[in-house]
C-alpha cells in the first residue's frame, strides 16, 4: 500500500491510515461530485488521473449495502487502446492499491474487497481498439464508468456507457446503485472536438465540468495557482518543457483549447501573428475589383474569398465551411451567401480538377452544377501537391513593401486552424520521423485546398512551374521545397 496522506476535506474518510492522499481544491470538488457525468480537465501532472481513481475508491464505500450487508459495485474503466490501458491506467490502480486490488491482467478485470467495511467492488477494464469493442459496452451491467483521457475516445463511448449505468446492483439484491454516475479526465483539446462542443458549447443539465488552473502562464512562468506542484519534480514545468513544440506546451501545460499537431504541418511558413489581421482592420473589398475565390467540395466543403488590394497583396477576408453536404446543396448555400454579402461583386471561383469529373451517382459534375447555379467557376490547371502546396508556400514567404504578400482575416477561423498545423502530413508507423508524401485528408484539408486552388488560379502555380529552380528539380526527380526562392 502506498504511503500517502488522507485528505481532511472528505465528509466520509474510507482511506486506510497508511494511505495519505490530499487532493487539490479542484480535484477534491470533482471527487465529491455525483453529477450523472462529470469531467475534469487540466495540465499534464495536475493530479487529475489519480483524483479519478480516488473518486472510484470514495464511491465504492458510499454504496448502500445489499441484503447480505455488502456494498457491491461494478465499474467499467475505459481507455482508447489496450497498450495504454495496461501501461498507464491499470498500472496506476495497481501502484496505489497493491495487493488489496486483485488484478487479472489477462482478463482485464480486478476485484477489491474490504472485509471490515463489507466492500465488494468489481472493475472491468476495457479498451476500444476495434469497432466491435464499442458495441460490447452496450451489454454491460454496471454501477459506474470511468473514462480515462476522454479526448482520445469517440463520443459513442460516452453515449453507450452512460446508458448502462445503475444496472448493478439489481433490485433483487435488495438495493439499487446509490450514486450511478460516469466521470472522465482529459488534457485540453481543439475547440472543434466533440468533447468541447458537449461540455463548453452545449452542456447538458446533468453534466458538470471541472477546469483546473493552467500549470504555465503565457510568459512561460509557472502558475502559482497550479495544482499538484508539491508532488512533481523540481522544474517540472521549466526544464522539462525545453525542446517541446509550442503547441504541445500550450495544450498540455497551459490548458489551451487549440489543435495539437500529431503530424508535420503542411505550412510551417504560416505565422498567425504575421499573416493574420484582425477582421475589424480588414478593409471592405473594393466593388470595382473582382473577388477571387477557391472552392472544394468533399466530406467537409469549403469556399474561401479573397481579393488583391492596391499594393498587390492577396487578402483572404471570408470563408464558408460546411460538413456532409452534396455539391448541389452546398452550391446553393454559397450562392445565397454571395448574393446576401457580395451581390454587387464580380467573382471567379477556382475549383479542383476533380470537380470536372462525373460522380458515381450522377452525370452532373460539380463544375456544371455550380455554373448552372450562376456561380462563375473554372478548373485549376493542376492539383499536384508539389505544385499547389509550394505555390502557396511561396506566397507566405513573400513580402510586398514590408508586408506579407498574403494576409488572412481573423474571421477565417477554420482556415487559420488548418494553416496553424491542423492541415498536416500524417506520421507513418515506422521508426523515426517519417511522414506521408501527400497531406492528410481531414477536417482542415478542404478549406486549405480551397485556398490552394485560389492561389493556383491566380497564376502562382504557373509562376512556380516556369521558375528555373523548379524545372531543374523536376528534371532531377527530387521534391521541390524551396518557397523562399520567390521572396521579393
Amino acid at each position: 500500500m502506498s504511503d500517502l496522506v488522507l485528505t481532511e476535506f472528505f465528509d466520509y474518510e474510507p482511506l486506510p491510515e497508511d494511505m495519505v492522499y490530499k487532493p487539490s481544491d479542484t480535484v477534491n470538488n470533482f471527487m465529491q461530485d455525483f453529477t450523472f457525468v462529470s469531467l475534469i480537465i487540466g495540465a499534464i501532472g495536475s493530479g487529475k488521473t489519480l483524483g479519478s481513481i480516488m473518486k472510484w475508491y470514495y464511491l465504492i464505500h458510499l454504496q448502500e449495502p445489499d441484503n447480505n450487508g455488502w456494498k457491491r459495485t461494478r465499474t467499467v474503466v475505459i481507455r482508447n487502446t489496450t497498450v495504454e490501458l495496461k501501461d498507464t491506467t491499470m498500472k496506476s490502480f495497481s501502484e496505489w492499491f497493491g495487493d488489496d486490488l486483485k488484478i487479472n491482467w489477462s482478463n482485464l478485470t480486478a476485484l477489491y474487497e474490504d472485509e471490515e467495511d463489507k466492500v465488494h467492488a468489481e472493475i472491468l477494464f476495457r479498451a476500444l481498439d476495434k469497432p466491435q469493442d464499442m458495441k460490447k459496452l452496450l451489454s454491460l451491467e454496471i454501477t459506474y464508468a470511468y473514462l480515462n483521457e476522454l479526448r482520445e475516445l469517440p463520443a459513442a463511448a460516452l453515449y453507450n456507457v452512460t446508458s448502462r449505468l445503475g444496472r448493478y446492483p439489481s433490485p433483487t439484491m435488495g438495493v439499487k446503485a446509490t450514486h450511478a454516475c460516469a466521470w472522465a479526465d482529459s488534457n485540453a483539446f481543439d475547440q472543434e472536438h466533440w468533447v468541447y462542443k458537449l461540455f463548453f458549447d452545449n452542456l447538458p443539465s446533468n453534466h458538470k465540468l471541472f477546469l483546473q488552473p493552467p500549470a504555465m502562464l503565457d510568459d512561460g512562468s509557472v502558475n502559482p495557482d497550479a495544482e499538484n506542484l508539491e508532488n512533481l519534480p523540481d522544474e517540472y514545468y521549466g526544464d522539462y518543457m525545453l525542446g517541446k513544440p509550442q503547441d504541445w506546451i500550450d495544450v498540455m501545460a497551459k490548458v489551451k483549447f487549440i489543435p495539437l499537431q500529431t503530424g508535420k504541418p503542411v505550412y510551417p511558413e504560416y505565422n498567425d501573428k504575421l499573416h493574420c489581421v484582425d477582421e475589424k482592420q480588414v478593409r471592405p473589398p473594393d466593388v470595382n475589383i473582382a473577388l477571387i475565390c477557391g472552392g472544394e467540395n468533399g466530406r467537409t466543403s469549403a469556399v474561401v474569398f479573397g481579393q488583391v488590394d492596391a499594393m498587390g497583396r492577396l487578402v483572404i477576408f471570408d470563408e464558408i465551411v460546411s460538413e456532409d453536404v452534396g455539391a448541389m446543396e452546398f452550391g446553393k448555400y454559397v450562392k445565397q451567401m454571395m448574393q446576401a454579402d457580395y451581390g454587387a461583386y464580380r467573382h471567379m471561383i477556382w475549383l479542383d480538377i476533380a470537380a470536372g469529373s462525373r460522380g458515381q451517382v450522377t452525370d452532373h459534375t460539380q463544375l456544371k452544377v455550380w455554373n448552372n447555379l450562376g456561380l462563375n467557376c473554372k478548373l485549376v490547371k493542376t492539383n499536384k501537391p508539389d505544385i499547389v502546396v509550394e505555390a502557396l508556400k511561396a506566397k507566405f514567404n513573400t513580402l510586398i513593401a514590408g508586408s506579407p504578400a498574403i494576409m488572412i482575416s481573423s474571421k477565417c477561423k477554420t482556415l487559420r486552424k488548418g494553416l496553424n498545423g491542423g492541415y498536416q502530413y500524417r506520421r507513418v508507423n515506422v521508426s523515426g520521423d517519417k511522414y506521408a508524401e501527400k497531406p492528410d485528408k481531414g477536417k482542415y484539408s478542404h478549406v486549405c485546398n480551397a485556398l490552394e486552388y485560389l492561389v493556383n488560379g491566380m497564376g502562382a502555380g504557373r509562376e512556380l512551374m516556369s521558375s528555373s529552380k523548379f524545372k531543374a528539380l523536376a528534371n532531377s526527380g527530387k521534391q521541390f521545397s524551396g518557397g523562399r526562392a520567390f521572396k521579393k
